[in-house]
């Protein structure tokens, strides 16, 4: 009791150290709640109560501290969230945190302002607006949807059911009110002496707290009925080969040594009797078309001449990863690809429509033009925008290519099935960072496109995840990553069912923004009127 009575008077004494302690806390459960550099497959528990610190730390501060800790909260947050980050680039590493210390500058003082001008529902807001923010953060040229908190359920498919529904948006709602509802309960217990037996008179709380526990509930509910029955459907039987070459290293020996690396695991896979073998994101790098064409480099062209060969002596149709360099009228065009072959010939191709922000697309090259040539001389590729939803036609299967992090965008496999595609294949590339938890938890948000369109996904990674996910969100067969093999699945062509998330155009993130915006509206007539009363 002493130790505790003296915690206290020092807290008292130097309260800008047990905020810090808050706001540390929450940056740490907020990482830990997702694949992490303690347990690769992430403590998805903690999510229900990483924001705790967080909102009670913005219940005690002021506006002015609400802007600097937001500073702090975002960037510390996401340098222990993206850890994988340091060894693939440090300025990527430095900056992307920055760009989310930046966002919660202005989301702090946002949560601030809705905890005072509703000292007692101003938590309701906070939540609402939280949601805002996960729906604002994936917009634009700096979407990025790694740390929506909803992605932290992945593994929960008795919950995440819903998101056919809502998409992971509803999942985050269910994940975020926990904290801010027991962040409010604390500080109401601390302010006005409020035990739980306070509860009772405290409408404020426990009526929004049993409406949450009614959706929980009926969330559960939904996801065990909505499941859908697969035994029955046709299979696609698939190969997807896990080489473990980074493709990032570039030059003419790793080529030869992907190439023979994919050629000698392809045949093993043969002797499983595939309808279809996968390769992952640019697993082979020369552009095949164009060096097929021009044979301006007599090396590449013989490398292509190489796999070429191999393909013809195949039996079965190859999905593979290329940089695609074309010719039009006379320039040099290059994409993001997935290519189709049938023997040696390419039958259909995709290029990769939602580009990967800095290391595959920077739009300000005449703005930051020293910045752009640094973002090259580091590594990056940069490609054009495909515009179309190409869906492959395998004869047994229509198939949708996802290349990389487009699985963790909802509108693009959703745009995809309005197309007719009954399933997803993504290949890709995640060796850059050697963190198994930074693949594992590319897979998990891919879980999410499975659920909300009830399609299943195969992911064909050159070092991790591969794995095949079913029209339920259940990871159901993968390989250890980093290792080099093959993964044959039965893929379930399921396409009976088609979600209210794919009818629909993001009606729950529509209805959250209106919301959103009206508070916000709400907000400010309050604020103007609280200070024309004064």
């Amino acid at each position: 009791m002493r130790s505790f009575s003296f915690m206290q008077q020092f807290f008292k004494r130097f309260p800008w150290l047990s905020e810090l302690a808050l706001l540390l806390s929450g940056a740490l459960l907020f990482a830990l709640a997702f694949p992490n550099f303690a347990y690769r497959w992430g403590f998805g528990f903690l999510a229900y109560f990483c924001l705790i610190p967080v909102f009670l730390l913005i219940r005690r501060i002021g506006y002015g501290k609400s802007v600097v800790y937001g500073l702090l909260y975002g960037y510390i947050s996401y340098t222990l969230f993206n850890f994988w980050l340091a060894k693939f680039n440090p300025v990527s590493f430095v900056v992307v945190p920055m760009i989310y210390g930046v966002y919660f500058m202005f989301w702090f003082p946002v949560f601030k302002w809705a905890d005072k001008v509703f000292s007692r529902w101003g938590y309701l807001v906070q939540v609402l607006f939280w949601l805002a923010y996960e729906i604002f953060r994936v917009q634009g040229f700096l979407g990025y949807s790694y740390g929506i908190l909803g992605y932290s359920q992945y593994k929960l498919t008795s919950l995440i059911g819903v998101a056919d529904l809502t998409g992971v948006l509803g999942v985050s709602l269910l994940v975020i009110f926990p904290s801010v509802w027991i962040a409010r309960y604390l500080s109401f217990r601390k302010e006005e002496g409020g035990g739980l037996a306070q509860l009772k008179k405290a409408a404020f709380l426990t009526v929004p707290g049993c409406i949450y526990l009614l959706i929980l509930l009926s969330s559960f509910a939904y996801s065990a009925m909505s499941e859908v029955d697969y035994s029955n459907t046709p299979k696609w039987r698939s190969s997807l080969i896990q080489h473990n070459i980074n493709a990032w290293r570039s030059g003419l020996k790793v080529y030869e040594e992907a190439l023979e690396k994919l050629v000698n695991i392809s045949e093993d896979a043969a002797l499983e009797n595939p309808d279809v073998v996968v390769w992952s994101e640019t697993a082979f790098v020369p552009s095949i078309t164009w060096h097929d064409r021009h044979r301006d480099n007599r090396e590449k062209f013989n490398l292509v001449q190489d796999l070429k060969s191999f393909l013809e002596s195949q039996d079965v149709p190859y999905i593979l990863g290329n940089n695609e360099t074309i010719a039009v009228a006379g320039e040099r065009k290059t994409y993001n690809a997935v290519l189709v072959f049938d023997g040696e010939n390419i039958v259909d191709t995709y290029h990769k429509i939602h580009l990967v922000p800095f290391s595959e697309h920077f739009p300000f090259e005449k703005i930051f033009p020293r910045f752009y040539k640094y973002i090259l001389n580091n590594g990056a590729t940069f490609y054009l925008h495909g515009d179309e939803y190409t869906v492959f036609d395998m004869g047994k299967v229509k198939a949708a290519p996802l290349i990389c992090f487009e699985d963790t965008f909802g509108y693009l496999s959703r745009n995809f099935v309005r197309e007719g595609a009954q399933v997803f294949v993504n290949v890709t590339n995640d060796s850059w960072s050697p963190a198994p938890a930074c693949s594992i938890l590319h897979a998990g948000m891919a879980v999410f496109r499975s659920v909300e369109n009830r399609r299943s996904m195969i992911r064909a990674t050159n070092g991790g995840f591969t794995c095949l996910i079913d029209p339920n969100g259940k990871i159901t067969h993968w390989l250890e990553p980093f290792t080099s093999d093959h993964l044959t699945v039965d893929v379930p062509v399921y396409d009976e069912k088609e979600t209210f998330y794919t009818r629909t155009t993001l009606i729950f993130d529509r209805f959250v923004m209106i919301l959103s915006v009206l508070m916000g509206l709400v907000l400010l007539v309050k604020t103007i009127l609280a200070k024309r009363s004064k």
